[in-house]
């Protein structure tokens, strides 16, 4: 029988691998960026096929993550959400903010394959490293609700037009095209956080082993400036 002390000693069955190495870049949702591909990596004692027999059967599967990057929770009770700009409060229970007193995540993603002590996901929005609590598969008849409604976050986030982002052609064909068309679809989110949009300001994440630099052009558009490989 699970005790409540067990669920407070959750430990982790696997580590999550992404093309985030930092906080900053990473879409604020599961499922909103196709192309952010990662690696569900059991520890050992989680690895044998036998705990995902079966689980090709589902296109989708749900991970319950954990915010390893961020700081202690303090003790506030409510956050500002990207959606309403950054500027208006909302409680903590009503947001899917990460600063939260367990700090535990939910990330909806699309399996691609199944491999020993491995599941090859899609539409990740986890930082590199992120411990993995559980895996459930997702149920389409249960959890796709057409008649739910969520107010301020009801719509998806807007996207920019493909041919908003300019990626100039020397530094494109540096990226290759699976790294290029990740930090395309990026950049066509408002990554960053609503009270710092300048066109004056240059931005930076570092994302699939690249240093990525951009900023706002005169006519709107987002050009990215500069790219260069990570290291470390």
């Amino acid at each position: 029988m699970t005790t409540s002390a067990d669920i407070a000693s959750l430990r982790p069955v696997a580590v999550l691998r992404t093309p985030f190495a930092e906080k900053f870049g990473v879409p604020r949702q599961s499922g909103i960026v196709a192309e952010a591909e990662g690696r569900v990596e059991f520890l050992r004692e989680f690895a044998s096929l036998d705990f995902t027999r079966g689980i090709e059967a589902f296109s989708h599967l749900w991970l319950v993550t954990g915010f390893h990057k961020n700081p202690p929770w303090d003790g506030a009770a409510t956050v500002r959400p990207p959606r309403l700009g950054g500027n208006e409060r909302v409680g903590v229970f009503a947001s899917r903010s990460p600063l939260r007193p367990n700090g535990l995540g939910l990330s909806l993603v699309r399996l691609l394959s199944v491999e020993p002590g491995v599941l090859r996901v899609a539409g990740i929005d986890c930082v590199d490293g992120t411990p993995v609590y559980d895996v459930k598969p997702y149920l389409p008849y249960c959890e796709a609700r057409p008649d739910a409604r969520a107010d301020w976050a009801q719509a998806a986030p807007v996207v920019r037009p493909a041919d908003a982002v300019v990626i100039p052609p020397e530094i494109a064909a540096r990226l290759g095209e699976t790294d290029l068309a990740l930090i395309r679809e990026l950049l066509r989110l408002d990554l960053q956080p609503a009270y710092q949009a300048s066109p004056e300001r240059t931005y930076g994440m570092t994302v699939a082993g690249w240093n990525i630099r951009w900023h706002a052009g005169p006519d709107g558009a987002v050009v990215l400036s500069e790219a260069t490989r990570a290291t470390g």
